[in-house]
């Protein structure tokens, strides 16, 4: 910001038709006159959230953006988030009190002031005969409608703390330059004068609090610009509507593609290109992000998935993606990094010729990719790597996913190599043949070569948990034994679809969990299993004998 005493009059705030409301929730009528003032400059005119008290918590255990960002969650929960506003904090750091790693008094400047007087302060100062340098800070979180997280304005003034006590009378028009604060004992650098002792004309250029707010005021004003703007300037999307009647010509569905593969096997690279295509390519580890609140902060990216899926169900990313593009659909759509069946499930409902896409490689060649990545140092080892593989098979899908795959890509060779096997795939080209790329991935088979699938049925069938040995019992009276020893290695891979129960004095036992069932209906679904001979058999002579009687 220039040094100047006067703000440039921002004509845009009053001469557009539409116009920016802005509040600013504050139970200080000072800092709400403040903001005012200085918006007044610009032609901006500022709203008050009028509130007997602070319409949010102070915790100041954390950061100052940690702080505002739960303010702003607080007041969007009690007050609503269609509305543009702002909070702001301000934080004091007197050096000779404050640590490397802590502020003193810090965010707690309120608190502290209204305990201590002048001249307990300056004796701490004297006898600890460190300086007297201070510095005062302004924070400003502004919520913006539509928006996850809040946008952050801060601005500092460096100075000192006076020697002497204030002397002079607080500014009645102008109430935020008084002896009663601390500006009343902080003289900014460059100046002779304590901040709570200038004109407002002169704090213009020295006030922390007046910069963080040009700050604000003049990012308004490129959004009041963009409310305004003309109608070429932007292309409105609008959801598709249903023709009133049937089409005398069929209609072809846009290419929707699952990418679906362990760690660095190459699904990001395969949305990348197809991007380039102007196909819409939806990031599932993205979209997870925008349901991110501030309750997640700190959990590792395995721990914030889990509490996502957790309190928003296995389908949460799946059904953002849906809402995002159903204004999009004409383009195509490629969906990478999946975890969950029920993601799978739900995009092959709405789009039933949806193509599951199982890219993999080397366990060796992926950990090589993600040491040159460097974008997630969380796996230094091949054993932490292993970990991590595990981790997102924990969600279910990764374990299954070649199961009922429609195209497998060998994605080993050089990136040039990879990019024609993707141009290939989205071409819609004849791709049998072609290298690395396999299509014969899901054989039509009976239950019984399907172990996965059969103890599961069984376990579906079940009201309860089940041994190795009733699943064993249960599936030979279905016609498709399983042996118990089969049955445990079977279901040990396939924990996430089942649950295992281990107690002292009992017998293992095995409960199918969502995900599992989620996996009967696509293997179902798919047509991917099929009776056996023998049962085919028993069921056309029950139709004969069904027909006789």
């Amino acid at each position: 910001m220039s040094n100047t005493s006067r703000a440039d009059f921002k004509e845009i705030f009053l001469s557009e038709d539409r116009r920016i409301d802005i509040y600013f929730y504050t139970s200080s009528l000072t800092k709400f006159l403040h903001a005012h003032t200085v918006f007044q400059r610009f032609g901006l005119p500022l709203n008050h959230f009028k509130s007997k008290s602070d319409p949010y918590s102070e915790d100041y255990s954390g950061s100052r953006e940690h702080l505002l960002t739960k303010a702003i969650d607080e007041i969007k929960n009690t007050v609503g988030a269609g509305s543009l506003f702002f909070v702001e904090d301000t934080s004091v750091k007197i050096d000779a009190l404050s640590t490397d790693s802590h502020e003193f008094p810090g965010l707690a400047v309120k608190e502290w002031f209204a305990e201590t007087s002048f001249t307990e302060l300056d004796k701490k100062l004297r006898v600890l005969n460190r300086g007297r340098r201070a510095t005062i800070r302004s924070s400003i979180a502004l919520h913006v409608p539509k928006l996850k997280r809040p946008i952050f304005f801060e601005a500092d003034v460096s100075g000192a703390v006076s020697d002497v006590a204030p002397r002079f009378s607080e500014n009645v028009q102008y109430p935020w330059l008084t002896p009663y604060s601390f500006n009343g004992w902080f003289i900014p650098d460059d100046s002779t004068k304590t901040l709570g002792e200038m004109t407002f004309e002169e704090s213009w250029s020295f006030d922390f609090r007046t910069r963080a707010l040009v700050k604000l005021a003049n990012r308004l004003e490129q959004y009041q610009a963009i409310l305004n703007l003309p109608a070429h300037a932007y292309t409105r999307f609008l959801a598709p509507q249903k023709p009133p009647q049937a089409s005398l010509f069929p209609t072809v569905d846009p290419p929707v593609y699952i990418i679906v593969g362990y760690t660095c096997a190459g699904k990001t690279t395969f949305g990348e290109y197809a991007s380039r295509t102007k196909i819409k390519w939806f990031e599932a580890s993205t979209i997870l992000r925008t349901l991110e609140s501030s309750s997640d902060d700190g959990l590792s990216a395995f721990e914030f998935a889990q509490n996502i899926l957790r309190s928003n169900g296995p389908e949460a990313v799946a059904i953002k993606i849906l809402d995002l593009y159903s204004r999009e659909r004409d383009l195509g759509l490629v969906i990478s990094g999946f975890r969950t069946i029920e993601e799978v499930e739900l995009i092959r409902q709405h789009y039933p010729n949806c193509k599951l896409i199982w890219v993999e490689a080397s366990e060796k060649i992926r950990f090589a990719r993600y040491l040159e990545r460097a974008r997630d140092k969380s796996a230094a080892t091949m054993d932490d790597f292993r970990n991590l593989d595990a981790q997102q098979s924990s969600f279910g899908l990764l374990r299954v996913a070649a199961d009922f795959a429609d195209i497998r890509l060998i994605n080993e060779d050089s990136l040039d190599a990879y990019h024609k096997q993707i141009e290939a795939v989205l071409s819609g080209r004849k791709l049998r043949g072609f290298a690395g790329i396999t299509l014969d991935t899901k054989p039509r088979h009976p239950a019984s070569h399907n172990q996965l699938y059969e103890c599961l049925a069984v376990l579906n069938d079940a009201p309860r948990p089940l041994t190795c040995e009733e699943i064993q019992a249960r599936s030979k009276a279905r016609g498709h034994e399983i042996r118990q020893n089969n049955a445990n290695k079977v279901l040990r891979r396939a924990l996430g679809l089942v649950k295992r129960w281990e107690m002292p004095g009992s017998n293992l036992r095995y409960e199918i969990l969502n995900p599992g069932r989620a996996y009967l209906r696509l293997m179902e679904k798919s047509g991917l299993i099929s009776h056996s001979p023998k049962k085919k058999q028993i069921n056309s002579t029950q139709k004969k004998r069904s027909k006789a009687a």
